[in-house]
């Protein structure tokens, strides 16, 4: 799920707040320059500037070029990629333990597993790097909300920007060779996991792209460990995929297409993310990347039903629309990524 929090008046309004009540708050710039891709995907060489901070509600556009203020910081998912995991936990409150952290970067490993061989079916090999040289652990003072609702509150999503921006992309980007990058943030409580998107609207605002998940699965029995099917899930929000269940937020998603979904591909995990039984499974995910994902994705140029649907196809494959007023013509280039 993705909180859509970030309309034009609200994200001044939010610029605003920040300004004057949270002095502590300040931005930094996103990764360096990355060229526009082209079809066969090559990544441009880096080096990249180092990052530098600004203060709060200053745009990003002296640092970003335009395909990045396009899509985001992880780019598309045939682009190389880094998922940075970063836990936070509150000091003398929720935390997480050596074995929690184990836990959750198994599931992220088969999440990644997972993803890369529903790609190879669209014939895509993204590059996903994460691992334990990709990690850092944080205290967050103000602590964690959770729940079934999962709303941490506009200022706890201000820090994360924070948070995201300010990390050393640019050592990353020339030990991994690529710019992009999204963020993993991780909870050390039971909530309903979501993903905060760059949209089209953003342009060189609130660039960097971030997973919220959280320890356990607030669906079940206390103390159950999410699976990494979530994982994946949100993962792929990060690259374009939207929510296909009913209730989802994005603009061109309707009952109808739900259903047309739920017909065509059941186990699309842009659907349902638990097994046939509604359980939850750790080893394996027993779910596919649809036609129609993939198309959102930028992995295919077209999906099954999409003369029924051609408002799936109103803007650039790997990226979101806020706003459905919002004119697009200015958006698209025609860059399919395979």
């Amino acid at each position: 799920m993705k909180p859509r929090l970030r309309s034009p008046a609200l994200l001044l309004a939010a610029l605003l707040l920040v300004g004057c009540a949270r002095g502590d708050l300040s931005y930094a710039r996103g990764p360096g320059s990355r060229l526009e891709q082209m079809p066969d995907l090559s990544e441009p060489e880096t080096p990249t500037p180092e990052p530098q901070p600004t203060q709060p509600g200053t745009l990003w556009t002296d640092g970003l070029t335009a395909a990045q203020q396009k899509y985001g910081s992880a780019g598309l998912l045939a682009w190389p990629c880094v998922l940075y995991s970063v836990y936070l936990q509150q000091p003398d409150g929720p935390g997480w333990t050596e074995e929690g952290i184990a836990r959750s970067q198994q599931n992220l490993e088969v999440a990644v597993d997972w993803i890369t061989q529903q790609a190879a079916a669209y014939n895509a090999a993204p590059t996903l790097y994460y691992g334990e040289d990709l990690m850092t652990v944080l205290d967050y003072e103000p602590g964690f909300v959770g729940g079934e609702e999962s709303d941490e509150g506009q200022a706890f999503y201000e820090d994360m920007d924070k948070v995201c921006g300010e990390l050393n992309t640019a050592d990353l980007a020339e030990t991994y060779g690529t710019t992009n990058i999204g963020f993993l943030v991780f909870l050390p409580v039971a909530g309903c996991s979501f993903t905060m998107v760059h949209y089209l609207e953003d342009g060189g605002y609130y660039f960097n792209e971030y997973c919220c998940l959280y320890k356990d699965n607030v669906f079940f029995e206390p103390g159950t460990f999410d699976g990494p099917a979530v994982y994946a899930h949100e993962i792929l929000h990060l690259f374009g995929a939207p929510d296909l269940y009913n209730g989802s937020n994005d603009l061109f998603v309707s009952r109808e297409l739900v259903d047309y979904v739920a017909r065509n591909w059941p186990d699309e995990i842009m659907h349902d993310t638990y097994a046939t039984d509604g359980s939850l499974e750790y080893e394996v995910i027993h779910k596919e990347i649809s036609p129609l994902t993939a198309y959102r994705l930028g992995l295919a140029d077209s999906f099954p039903g999409m003369e029924r649907f051609p408002l799936v196809t109103m803007d650039p494959p790997g990226t979101f629309r806020l706003d459905e007023g919002t004119a697009t013509d200015r958006f698209d280039d025609g860059v399919v990524a395979a």
